[in-house]
């Protein structure tokens, strides 16, 4: 699921956020940098990079499978937004992909130990970008300069 912030009045380095982004995601052992988009939109900086896992991990359900992340936009207003895909994440019912991969027990296992490995990378990923904001911005970032789109 794709989360958004917008940083606004920060004077940001976005060449030097972007490549302090794709640093990290290239620090991840488990990742590979795959695709590095640089262009324009609507006449817009536009810069993404994907990273996908260099293996399908043992217990797969819910893992981390793709990590993508934007920036769009100027030195003074742009977006960030961050994409995660998780194996078995489209399915309808909780539970299910750990029963049809391992049976009963390892639908609760699976489920329940497996699906934090998404979702947590997703956030500490969100705590470095936004310590890189920090860094790579002239004025200091404060709640005002920034807004979130879930």
């Amino acid at each position: 699921m794709p989360f958004v912030k917008r940083y606004m009045g920060l004077g940001t380095d976005l060449d030097g956020l972007y490549k302090a982004v794709v640093k990290e995601l290239q620090g991840v052992k488990e990742l590979n940098v795959v695709n590095e988009l640089k262009g324009e939109v609507n006449g817009r900086p536009f810069r993404s990079v994907t990273a996908v896992r260099r293996s399908i991990p043992r217990t797969f359900v819910g893992a981390l499978r793709e990590i993508t992340a934007t920036l769009t936009g100027t030195s003074e207003d742009f977006i960030v937004e961050v994409h995660t895909g998780a194996w078995f994440s489209n399915l309808a019912m909780p539970g299910v992909e750990g029963f049809i991969i391992a049976g009963p027990l390892g639908g609760i296992v699976g489920a329940g130990a497996s699906a934090m490995v998404a979702i947590e990378y997703e956030r500490k990923l969100w705590k470095r970008i936004r310590e890189l904001v920090k860094e790579n911005s002239k004025k200091e970032l404060t709640i005002e300069k920034e807004e979130h789109f879930p």
